[in-house]
C-alpha cells in the first residue's frame, strides 16, 4: 500500500511538472528544443531519494511510467486541439476585421493595391505519404514562428513600395490644349481632373476650356508627371553674335546722335543748318512725321550719324526706338517755352537707356529766352547740369542764326572721343530699321547698320521679312555700293514689309534666311492663339454664365408655374436692352500711312481718342496708298478709311463716295485727330435741351359735354409769361409736382380757336388724354431743342 500510495504521489507530481514544462514552452518557443528533452527524458527517470526495488517494482514502476506518458499525452493533444480552435477563432476574427477595413476604404475612395491584409494564421497540416497529418507540437510550433517571420518581412516590403514615391514620369505638352484632351494624357477621368483643378484654384472649369503649356504642366505635376522641356535644337531663330572681349583692336565707327525734345522746339532747324540743307520746308506742319536718319561731316573730319525723332505725342514708341539705338542724346530745349511734358519723356528715355546726354538750349534768339530758367528746370527733372556740378553740358544755340552751332560741334565730337565708339566692319551684318516704306521700286527701309558691312546682295532678315539686297541709297538717294558699322542707308528687296524697330540680321543664305522667317511666323501664329484662347475660354465662361441663369430663370418659372419660355425669352429681351442703352458704340477704322512708323503713330493715337459712349476700333492698318480692297472693307463693316500722308485716287474717291464710305486725308496728325473726333462724334446721343417759351395761370375749369354723356374740361387761363400755342409740348405743376406732360391739343379764346396766346390775354386750353385740372394749376409750355455733342 506504501508502495502504491508513494507511486500515486510522485505520479501526480510528474503530471504537474509536465504541465509546467508545456506551460515554459508555450511562453518560450525558443527553448522548445531543450525543455521538451528533459520532460521526456525525467518520465522515465526514477525520483530521486527513493530506494532500488526488485525486478517486479522496475516492471511495475515502467508500467506506470507508460501509463503516465499516454495520460500525458491524451493532455497534450487536447490541449493542442484547443489551442488549434482558439488560434482559428483568432484568425477569422483578424480576417473579419480586415475585410471590414476594405469595405471602409473602398466606401470612403480610398482603397489601395497596398492595404494590409492579414494573413490566415490557423494551423496547416503536413502532408506525409498516407495523407494529411498533423504535425508534431515542435513542427508545429516551429513553422509557426517561420510563418510569423516571413509575413512581418512582407508587410516590411509593402510598406517600403507605399513609402517609395515613383520618379516623375516625363510628359510632352503642346502649346494648348483642352481640359479633355489632358485628362486623356494623364489617363484620369476628366470629372477627377476637373476636381483637382478647383481644388489647385482654377475657377468655372468646363470640358472644352482650353490650358496653355505652363497650367497644363502645374496640373501635370500633380499627377506624378515632369513636362519634358523643348528641345533646344529646335530653336531655328537667328540671333547676334556676342560682343567682342576686345574692342579697342576694332576701327573706330561714327557716332549715332538723336536728336529730341518737345514738339516745336527746333529739332529739325537745328538739324537743318548742321547739314546746310532745308529738311523742315518739307515737313508738312513743321512737325516731323517720321524719323531721319542722315551723315553728316563735321567740320574737323569726323562724320557723326544724326537720328531725327518726332517730337509729336503720337510718336512715342518711335522716340524710345531713336533712344536704344544712339550712343548720345540732344536734347533740344526752347529757351521761350523750357522743360515741356515731352522733353521729360525724352529725359526718362535717355536715363532708362543709360545714354549720355548734351542739351541744346534753342531759340536763344527770340525774345523772351530765359537760359537760367531752362537750366533749372532740367535741374528740377534729374538732368545734372555742368553750372551745377553736374556732368551734362547745355549749350546756348540758336538753329536760325547759327549760334553756339559751332559749340554744340565741339562738344559732341568730344564726347564721342571719350566713349570711344567702335565696331567690327567684319562679319555678320547687324543693325536695325529706321523706317519702311512702299515705294514705286518697291518695298524699302532705312537701316542703321551697328555691326559689319552691308553690301549689294547680301541676305538680311528682318522681323517676319527677308530680302536680297538689290540696291543701297545713302540720305541723299544716291546709289553706294556699300554701308559699314554707324552708317544708315536705304535698301530695297524686301520680300514682305518690315516693321520700323526689327532688328536687322544677315543670313548665310536664302534657305537660312527663310527657315528663319517660318520660324518667327510660327511663333507669332503661337502668340495669337494663346490670345485667341483666352478670347474663346471667355466666350465659353460668358455663354456659360448665360446658360446657368437661363436655367435658373426657367426653374423659377416653373415652380411658379408659368412658361419656362417665355420668362427666358423676356429676361433675354431685358438684357438685351440693358446692354444696348448701357454699351459703347465702336467705331471701325481702316489705316492707312506712307511709313510703318507712322501707321504705327497713327494707329496708337486714334485709339486714345473717344469717351464711355464711343470709341474706335482699328480693324484693318497697313504701309501703302488706299486701295479698292480698303473701301470695299470699310463699306462691309460700316466703317471709315484714314488716308495719312499718301494719296487718294480720284477713281478711289468716287467709288467711296458711291459706297457711303468716308475718307480722312490729311498730312498732319492733329488735324488727322480733330478728323477722328468729328465722326466719332457724330455717334454721342445728343443732348435734349429744354427752354421755357411761356407760363399761364389756372383760373377756373370748364365741362364741356361732347355728346353720349361725354364731357371734355376746358381750363380758363391767364398767361402770365411768354406765350403759349396750340400742339406746344406742355407740363402741368401742382405746386412743386408735376402732374401732366404732354401736348396742347386745343386752344380757344372765348369760341374762336387760335393758335397762340401771348403774356396778359386769357384763353381756354384742353389738353390730350388728360382733363384733370384744378384752380391754381401752373401750366408751362416748353421747347425741346437737340444739340450736337462733340469729343
Amino acid at each position: 500500500m506504501e508502495a502504491d500510495a508513494l507511486r500515486a504521489q510522485f505520479g501526480l507530481q510528474r503530471v504537474a511538472e509536465s504541465v509546467s514544462s508545456r506551460q515554459q514552452f508555450q511562453s518560450q518557443p525558443k527553448l522548445h528544443q531543450s525543455v521538451e528533452r528533459d520532460a521526456l527524458a525525467s518520465r522515465f527517470a526514477k525520483p530521486s531519494g527513493v530506494a532500488e526495488h526488485g525486478p517486479s517494482e522496475d516492471q511495475e514502476w515502467r508500467k506506470l511510467a507508460v501509463d503516465q506518458e499516454a495520460a500525458l499525452e491524451k493532455g497534450e493533444g487536447m490541449e493542442r486541439v484547443e489551442e488549434d480552435s482558439l488560434e482559428e477563432e483568432q484568425g477569422m476574427e483578424r480576417i473579419r476585421a480586415a475585410a471590414q477595413q476594405v469595405r471602409e476604404r473602398e466606401r470612403a475612395g480610398r482603397f489601395s493595391k497596398f492595404a494590409d491584409v492579414e494573413e490566415d494564421d490557423a494551423p496547416r497540416k503536413r502532408k506525409t505519404k498516407g495523407g494529411w497529418s498533423k504535425a508534431s507540437a515542435y513542427e508545429d510550433e516551429e513553422a509557426d514562428f517561420g510563418r510569423a517571420e516571413r509575413k512581418s518581412k512582407k508587410k516590411d516590403k509593402r510598406k517600403q513600395r507605399v513609402v517609395q514615391v515613383a520618379p516623375p514620369t516625363p510628359i510632352y505638352l503642346p502649346e494648348y490644349l483642352s481640359v479633355v484632351n489632358l485628362a486623356n494624357m494623364l489617363r484620369v477621368r476628366t470629372e477627377d481632373l476637373v476636381r483637382k483643378m478647383e481644388e489647385l484654384g482654377f475657377e468655372d472649369i468646363n470640358n472644352d476650356d482650353i490650358l496653355n503649356s505652363e497650367n497644363a504642366g502645374l496640373i501635370a505635376m500633380e499627377y506624378n508627371f515632369e513636362p519634358a522641356a523643348a528641345d533646344p535644337s529646335q530653336d531655328l531663330d537667328l540671333y547676334p553674335a556676342p560682343e567682342p572681349e576686345d574692342l579697342a583692336s576694332l576701327p573706330a565707327r561714327p557716332p549715332v546722335i538723336t536728336i529730341m525734345g518737345h514738339v516745336d522746339h527746333g529739332k529739325t532747324t537745328l538739324l537743318d543748318f548742321l547739314r546746310k540743307s532745308s529738311v523742315a520746308a518739307t515737313e508738312f506742319g513743321g512737325i516731323t512725321q517720321h524719323i531721319g536718319a542722315f551723315s553728316v561731316p563735321l567740320s574737323g573730319g569726323k562724320t557723326i550719324t544724326f537720328l531725327d525723332t518726332p517730337g509729336h505725342a503720337a510718336f512715342l514708341s518711335m522716340r524710345e526706338r531713336g533712344a536704344n539705338v544712339t550712343d548720345i542724346v540732344i536734347l533740344v530745349v526752347a529757351a521761350d517755352d523750357s522743360v515741356k511734358p515731352q522733353t521729360i519723356e525724352a529725359i526718362k528715355h535717355a536715363k532708362a537707356a543709360r545714354v549720355p546726354m548734351i542739351v541744346a538750349i534753342n531759340k536763344v534768339d527770340k525774345e523772351g529766352a530765359n537760359i537760367e530758367r531752362v537750366k533749372q528746370d532740367l535741374a528740377r527733372h534729374g538732368v545734372d547740369i555742368e553750372d551745377f556740378g553736374g556732368d551734362v553740358q547745355a549749350i546756348p544755340v540758336s538753329g536760325k542764326t547759327g549760334q553756339g552751332m559751332q559749340d554744340l560741334e565741339e562738344a559732341a565730337i568730344t564726347l564721342s572721343e571719350i566713349l570711344d565708339h567702335r565696331a567690327d566692319p567684319e562679319g555678320p551684318v547687324e543693325g536695325w530699321i529706321l523706317e519702311a516704306a512702299t515705294k514705286k521700286s518697291g518695298k524699302a527701309a532705312t537701316i542703321l547698320v551697328r555691326r559689319g558691312t552691308l553690301k549689294v546682295g547680301s541676305i538680311v532678315v528682318a522681323g517676319r521679312t527677308f530680302a536680297r539686297v538689290r540696291s543701297i541709297r545713302n540720305e541723299a538717294g544716291v546709289d553706294i555700293p556699300s554701308v559699314g558699322p554707324g552708317m544708315p542707308a536705304e535698301i530695297d528687296g524686301w520680300r514682305g514689309q518690315p516693321e520700323a524697330g526689327d532688328e536687322v540680321l544677315e543670313a548665310p543664305d536664302e534657305q537660312r534666311a527663310t527657315e528663319v522667317v517660318e520660324y518667327r511666323e510660327a511663333n507669332a501664329e503661337r502668340v495669337q492663339m494663346a490670345k485667341d484662347m483666352e478670347a474663346i475660354n471667355e466666350a465659353r465662361r460668358l455663354e456659360h454664365e448665360r446658360r446657368e441663369r437661363e436655367e435658373a430663370i426657367a426653374a423659377a418659372a416653373k415652380a411658379g408655374e408659368e412658361d419656362p419660355e417665355a420668362a427666358v425669352a423676356a429676361a433675354a429681351a431685358a438684357e438685351a436692352a440693358e446692354n444696348a442703352k448701357s454699351g459703347v458704340i465702336e467705331v471701325p477704322f481702316i489705316v492707312k500711312a506712307d511709313v510703318s512708323g507712322s501707321v504705327e503713330a497713327v494707329v496708337d493715337y486714334v485709339m486714345t481718342v473717344g469717351n464711355g459712349e464711343v470709341r474706335p476700333r482699328v480693324i484693318r492698318s497697313g504701309v501703302g496708298p488706299v486701295g479698292e480692297f480698303d473701301i470695299d472693307y470699310a463699306a462691309t463693316a460700316g466703317g471709315h478709311v484714314v488716308s495719312f500722308n499718301v494719296g487718294l485716287d480720284p477713281r478711289l474717291a468716287r467709288m467711296a463716295e458711291s459706297k457711303g464710305v468716308r475718307v480722312l486725308e490729311q498730312n498732319v496728325i492733329y488735324r488727322l485727330v480733330d478728323d477722328v473726333k468729328d465722326v466719332l462724334s457724330e455717334k454721342l446721343e445728343p443732348t435734349v435741351v429744354q427752354r421755357v417759351s411761356g407760363e399761364a395761370a389756372v383760373l377756373q375749369v370748364f365741362s364741356i359735354a361732347l355728346g353720349r354723356k361725354q364731357s371734355l374740361n376746358i381750363a380758363g387761363c391767364r398767361v402770365t409769361n411768354g406765350s403759349v400755342a396750340r400742339g406746344a409740348k406742355v407740363r402741368v405743376f401742382r405746386g412743386e409736382e408735376k402732374v401732366y406732360d404732354g401736348t396742347v391739343s386745343s386752344l380757344k379764346q372765348v369760341k374762336k380757336d387760335v393758335s397762340e396766346m401771348r403774356k396778359g390775354s386769357e384763353c381756354g386750353m384742353a389738353f390730350e388724354g388728360w382733363g384733370d385740372f384744378q384752380p391754381g394749376d401752373t401750366i408751362q409750355c416748353y421747347e425741346e431743342r437737340f444739340e450736337k455733342r462733340s469729343l
